[in-house]
């Protein structure tokens, strides 16, 4: 079984990995998100994901940046979270993105959820620039998505959410049950 290379923080040594993926005329995808309670939902994303391109990138939210969402850490930390990701055969690189409250960013923001996005994401995508990021649908974020992909020149594909299951529908559904058998 292909296991993807885990690259994490190194933006440098995935940069030098795509380079050569762009040496050979492969297009370069990338999409990202959390991947806590890994569940059908993710499997299709990165499916969808994978199949506008060659070499899919995935960028795993870090604890810290993964909580800022939530008020909550993930239930898995980084590291399984990563390594899960890694064992998907779709995925070739996975990289981690965090959130660095002193990082200045070149955007302008409308909102909290914007600064922390285009925090996030900038110091990866400044130095990779996949052809195409997938990302799902988000108003509150629309515009600084805009910006950023505008900026590096990256083509922005929305994929719908699986409808009716989620990790937080999952991590409400073993609450619930838990709840339950106290009564």
């Amino acid at each position: 079984m292909k296991k993807a290379k885990i690259l994490g923080v190194d933006y440098l040594g995935l940069q030098h990995e795509i380079e050569y993926c762009r040496e050979k005329s492969m297009k370069i995808v990338m999409c990202s998100g959390t991947f806590d309670l890994f569940h059908i939902g993710h499997m299709k994303f990165l499916e969808d994901a994978k199949s506008r391109g060659d070499i899919l990138i995935v960028a795993v939210k870090s604890d810290k940046a993964a909580a800022l969402k939530k008020d909550d850490p993930p239930v898995l930390e980084q590291e399984i979270r990563m390594e899960t990701v890694a064992y998907n055969s779709l995925v070739d690189y996975v990289a981690m993105v965090d959130f660095e409250p002193k990082r200045g960013i070149p955007f302008e923001f409308e909102n909290v959820a914007s600064y922390q996005w285009l925090n996030m994401f900038n110091p990866l995508l400044e130095l990779i620039r996949p052809d195409i990021f997938v990302h799902e649908d988000s108003n509150t974020l629309a515009n600084a998505r805009k910006q950023m992909f505008s900026k590096y020149n990256i083509e922005g594909v929305i994929h719908q959410r699986m409808e009716g299951i989620s990790t937080t529908k999952i991590i409400e559904k073993i609450e619930k049950r838990l709840l339950l058998k106290l009564q």
